[in-house]
């Protein structure tokens, strides 16, 4: 018995004899589309699994929408059309590779690291306590924070266009509280400079 079978092929491998072997990929659709990360299947490495498994749910978008304008009677043949399906079909976002997702993750988790050790280290300050002590709890606050709701989140996002959201999301959340826990803290901190001196 022969060793080359699918039992012998990579997971990454696996997908790319999945995509491969699709219709609308054998016949030229996907490049007509101008598919993003599709129409260049050879430029991506078998072991990038995550951004394949990305892909792979991109081509199974792209089959239904393929399908369905079909079944409208649009001519899938026609190089416009398929353009225009495929500005329809890259709407949807564009791939993204494993490592920007977790270095993003990375990246906004150490941003409000940092907010959330300022913003209480000014509160030691208004208590006439230690700037540092006070910006270790807020640095363990933030980092808790990111671990059970941020990071996880942005890391495993499969678009540019989801992380971008979620970022804004985030900083318009868990980034707002922080620089409003740090206002407070400097007009707690103005407040003992005017009427409490001593």
């Amino acid at each position: 018995m022969g060793t080359n079978n699918y039992d012998d092929l990579s997971k990454g491998e696996l997908i790319k004899a999945d995509l491969y072997s699709r219709p609308n990929y054998i016949n030229g659709k996907y490049r007509a589309c101008q598919l993003m990360g599709l129409c260049n299947l050879e430029q991506v490495k078998n072991d990038d699994v995550f951004f394949l498994e990305t892909l792979k749910v991109r081509a199974d978008s792209a089959d239904k929408m393929i399908a369905e304008a079909e079944l409208q009677g649009k001519d899938t043949n026609d190089i416009n059309v398929m353009k225009e399906l495929g500005e329809e079909i890259n709407a949807l976002g564009a791939p993204i590779h494993r490592r920007e997702a977790v270095l993003t993750a990375i990246f906004v988790s150490l941003r409000l690291i940092i907010y959330y050790g300022i913003a209480i280290g000014i509160w030691g300050l208004a208590f006439k306590e230690s700037f540092f002590f006070f910006s270790l709890f807020g640095v363990i606050a933030g980092l808790i924070i990111c671990l059970m709701s941020v990071a996880p989140v942005i890391a495993y996002q499969r678009t540019k266009e989801r992380i971008r959201d979620i970022v804004v999301g985030v900083g318009g959340t868990w980034g707002s509280i922080g620089i409003i826990i740090g206002v407070l803290g400097l007009a707690a901190l103005a407040v003992r400079f005017i009427f409490f001196k001593n």
